[in-house]
């Protein structure tokens, strides 16, 4: 019969620590770097709750001042990351932006809290208020560290929830659409188009958008969105099915 696995936490911390009280040894024994060692130990092999347990011995444990104090932070957000509570998450990670500003993690902190707040909107039906909050902190990191790593990595996620903010206009939109209610289906494809002039919808959005002029008589409205789709979307096979394929502004 195998003997049960000891998580990898303990045999890090039988190795860290010296025997004391009768052989067993207490994590408030070690040296903060050695805490702050088995903790990450115990995180990057998947044991959030006994990362979480040591990282919260070290909040109190250690200064406020002490360099280890934004690390401690940043992964007692990562801990609450893995175990799916991405609100706790957010509030740790925007932990180390507020009280470690000129920290290296800072930052990464703001980067991560944005990202708590995407992973709780993934579908773009869904109530966009977690989407909104999550381009907030994209936007704020862009603004606060516009130079640093983590500002390249929030303009690609940013970009990704801008995409799904799109996709929720167009839907919207073809709602409308679908059900007669043209003027408010133009509402939302201008809307999507002004908003999100990258997003991979917006040719789709021109062609709801000539088709719904088409059912309440926008000629010129027509032409000049058909003119737009010629010259950019000229050889999308739908273009040339709703504006023909005539020159840009005839």
């Amino acid at each position: 019969m195998q003997s049960p696995r000891l998580p990898s936490v303990v045999l890090v911390l039988a190795a860290l620590m010296p025997a004391a009280c009768g052989g067993r040894a207490a994590v408030g024994q070690l040296e903060p770097a050695s805490q702050f060692a088995a903790a990450k130990h115990a995180f990057r092999h998947g044991e959030f709750r006994t990362a979480q347990e040591l990282f919260n011995r070290m909040v109190f444990d250690v200064s406020a001042r002490d360099p280890l104090m934004p690390g401690v932070r940043f992964y007692l957000g990562e801990t609450w990351f893995g175990l799916g509570d991405y609100l706790q998450a957010s509030r740790e990670f925007r932990r180390v932006a507020d009280d470690f500003p000129q920290d290296s993690l800072a930052a990464y902190g703001l980067l991560r809290s944005a990202d708590s707040f995407a992973r709780m909107w993934r579908r773009a039906e869904l109530d966009p208020t977690h989407g909104e909050a999550a381009i907030t902190g994209y936007q704020e990191l862009l603004g606060r560290y516009p130079e640093s790593p983590a500002a390249v990595l929030a303009q690609v996620r940013m970009r990704a929830i801008q995409e799904q903010f799109a996709l929720k206009d167009y839907q919207n939109g073809l709602f409308y659409f679908r059900r007669g209610g043209y003027d408010s289906a133009i509402l939302y494809f201008r809307n999507l188009i002004a908003t999100y002039p990258a997003a991979s919808v917006v040719p789709d959005a021109f062609v709801r958008l000539v088709q719904a002029y088409d059912r309440i008589g926008y000629r010129e409205e027509r032409e000049e969105t058909c003119a737009h789709l010629r010259q950019y979307f000229g050889a999308r096979a739908d273009v040339r099915e709703v504006c023909g394929a005539g020159s840009p502004g005839r």
